[in-house]
């Protein structure tokens, strides 16, 4: 069916007709004037939506901006792998992970750490971690340390005691603010603050380098190096030294049912550094071999050895860098 004309499709129907039978020039120029007119507002600009072209490219460009955002917060949900185990804690110890989410936690006592994530030790506080079963780390009261991965520490500020078992392969780099410091099976202490970085050995060897310079701390000796441009300073470590003294808080795990006392000895001097002996008065192949009982859980090294000495009717008492065991004195508590 055909639409009805309205007045402008009758008039340009009337020119054309016009035009038809050869209209005058006057008719041909209003012909000409009203097909112009219908052309310009068929052409009128209107309110449209963009090009789809453009619509797409922008949906595109959302698209990936959202997979980008998505990717983001899916990383940031992922946890990095795991470098140490929470072996001993005293006090407060906050972690901060490493994920964008991540916000400051009280550390577990039956927890762990992962690596990147940084921990920072209270004034009350102190933990020790165990990264291998040839390997741990202490950190002390106001300490912090970052662990960029399984076999390096950021040291920024405070001290860290590192026990390697002689002979196995538990390499470990510290790296503070003045420089490296790495080791061979050793026990030594990491010192740094803003002014120095101090390495003390214990047992075997460390190796402190600062920008080319490399210097080598002995067992029992200590290595103090500050600003790049002076010499680093030794020393050695007196019997009385409290260096050390801050680790008793923070003892390696010890089962005492089932073992014998020559086993606690040896936990207990490499816990301390001290060296057990016997005094002539005290059968040491018979003391050694003593079957123990109970726990020491909670307890120093020093509390255990009085603990476990008085279970094998035995007492000690210190000289200088070795501890004397001796017989149980009658009437002693």
């Amino acid at each position: 069916m055909n639409s009805p004309m309205n007045d402008d499709d009758r008039e340009t129907a009337e020119l054309l007709r016009q035009l038809r039978v050869a209209p005058s020039a006057a008719a041909r120029e209003r012909a000409f004037a009203a097909l112009q007119q219908e052309f310009s507002t068929q052409q009128a600009p209107v309110a449209a939506p963009p090009p789809r072209r453009h619509t797409a490219r922008w949906a595109l460009a959302a698209g990936v901006v959202i997979a980008l955002a998505a990717g983001v917060v899916w990383r940031s949900m992922q946890a990095a792998p795991m470098v140490a185990r929470v072996e001993s804690l005293d006090g407060t110890v906050e972690e901060r992970g490493t994920t964008w989410l991540a916000r400051d936690a009280q550390l577990a006592a039956d927890g762990t750490v992962s690596a990147g994530s940084t921990l920072r030790v209270g004034a009350d506080g102190g933990v020790l971690l165990r990264l291998s079963p040839d390997l741990t780390v202490r950190l002390a009261a106001d300490t912090k340390a970052r662990f960029n991965a399984p076999d390096e520490l950021e040291l920024s500020s405070g001290q860290v005691f590192v026990d390697a078992t002689p002979g196995a392969r538990a390499p470990l780099r510290i790296v503070t603010p003045f420089g490296e410091v790495t080791h061979l099976g050793t026990q030594y202490q990491v010192r740094t603050d803003a002014h120095a970085v101090e390495v003390a050995v214990r047992e075997g060897r460390a190796q402190l380098r600062t920008g080319d310079a490399v210097t080598v701390a002995e067992a029992g000796h200590w290595v103090l190096h500050g600003d790049v441009a002076t010499a680093p300073v030794a020393g050695v470590i007196e019997d009385a030294d409290a260096r050390f003294d801050w680790i008793g808080k923070l003892p390696t795990e010890f089962k005492l049912e089932g073992s014998t006392l020559a086993g606690f000895l040896a936990w207990f001097q490499r816990e301390t550094g001290l060296i057990p002996i016997y005094s002539d008065a005290v059968d040491a192949g018979e003391s050694a071999q003593v079957q123990l009982k109970g726990s020491i859980d909670d307890l120093e090294p020093m509390e255990a050895l009085s603990y476990v000495l008085a279970t094998a009717d035995l007492a000690w008492h210190r000289e200088g860098a070795k501890v004397v065991i001796e017989k149980r004195l009658a009437g002693a508590g």
